[in-house]
């Protein structure tokens, strides 16, 4: 079993550390930054997580990339250009974005960010934010945590705070929740940690970091874009229609994430591809799955591969499938001639980065 690396979040309310040099004299405020951060994939757990549970995720190499540039001495505004989610030449003025009471709109998760970091040090001058994606939203990679991770390490490289990884996470979710109340944290923990990490949704949170040398994926686009909070909503409204049917579905998928679990730090890939199917098969009974990715899992099922489930709300988006590295080229030209997209990728790929920067 390889070393695994264990953080905790903590109940104390947040503190951004700041040196008086940062606050007192803004000549040496880096000026530009460029930071990015993966997308995810779900393992084992979606949905189960919501529910005070725990799940598998890893770290994908697509990545969003953020440019932030900070002028201390232009009028104050905030503006964004992110062309991957349709919103081109957007501004407005600073103070506005940062007393708002709710966020909606393409811009909503970048200015909820800036109004929490605006709470812990007072934000003035122009803002100009510039995205750019490897992956689209429709893929179901986790663009929104993305846009999340790599704002807030932006402004905390600008100003230089010092925040570790568990503050960013814990700032990361109360900017999400501002926007959308539903949401486990799991996309946003991957987004900023990296690797391949097993993601506790109670308090106190933990992500635990795998040691993990080999993840055999392939994944494979469904064709169709999911909408992840109505799906969350939709298993939430079967749940208490249906509890004493939708708990113990919930129960088995959290056991499966802790068989799923040895099994990766064992690289026991037989045994991670089983659970993969019961995964699917327990998604099936929440009303998540769909024609085009049970196609898939049962391609990949019949070409045998060790295993296959969709990931993450369902609905739509991607299917993973587990088999040996052998037989990879096989499946993707199967799935090929069905008409089927193989999105090239690797797991296990770094957390929110710094790519460039000057003062």
């Amino acid at each position: 079993m390889g070393r695994r690396r264990l953080y905790r979040l903590r109940r104390s309310s947040l503190l951004i550390t700041r040196s008086r040099r940062v606050t007192g004299d803004r000549r040496m405020v880096k000026r530009q930054v460029t930071v990015s951060a993966p997308g995810k994939l779900f393992l084992l757990g979606e949905h189960a997580v919501v529910f005070d549970g725990h799940a598998l995720l890893t770290a994908v190499d697509s990545r969003l990339r953020l440019r932030l540039t900070y002028d201390s001495e232009a009028e104050a505004k905030l503006k964004i250009h992110a062309p991957d989610i349709g919103l081109e030449h957007w501004e407005s003025p600073l103070a506005e974005v940062l007393n708002r009471e709710t966020y909606t709109g393409k811009s909503s998760f970048i200015e909820s960010c800036f109004r929490l970091f605006h709470e812990q040090m007072p934000l003035h001058g122009c803002f100009s934010v510039r995205t750019q994606s490897d992956f689209g939203a429709e893929l179901g990679l986790g663009s929104s945590s993305a846009v999340v991770a790599a704002t807030l390490y932006a402004l905390s490289q600008i100003f230089s705070s010092n925040l570790d990884r568990m503050t960013l996470f814990e700032m990361g979710l109360q900017a999400i929740q501002r926007v959308q109340t539903l949401g486990s944290g799991a996309d946003l923990a991957t987004a900023i940690f990296g690797g391949t990490i097993y993601y506790v949704n109670r308090v106190p949170r933990r992500v635990v970091q795998l040691s993990v040398d080999a993840l055999p994926l392939l994944l494979v686009y469904s064709e169709a874009k999911a909408g992840t909070v109505n799906l969350v909503k939709q298993v939430q409204a079967r749940y208490h229609q249906y509890p004493a049917i939708i708990e113990p579905i919930i129960h088995a998928m959290l056991n499966v994430v802790e068989r799923g679990k040895s099994a990766i730090e064992a690289q026991d890939w037989p045994t991670l591809g089983e659970l993969m199917y019961i995964q699917h098969g327990l998604l099936h009974a929440l009303g998540v799955d769909t024609q085009a990715l049970a196609d898939i899992v049962f391609t990949a099922k019949m070409h045998g591969a060790y295993g296959a489930k969709l990931s993450g709300a369902g609905g739509g988006d991607c299917a993973i499938v587990l088999s040996a590295p052998e037989q990879q080229a096989t499946l993707e030209d199967i799935f090929t001639k069905k008409s089927r997209r193989v999105l090239p990728f690797k797991p296990h790929a770094d957390g929110v980065r710094i790519e460039a920067l000057s003062l």
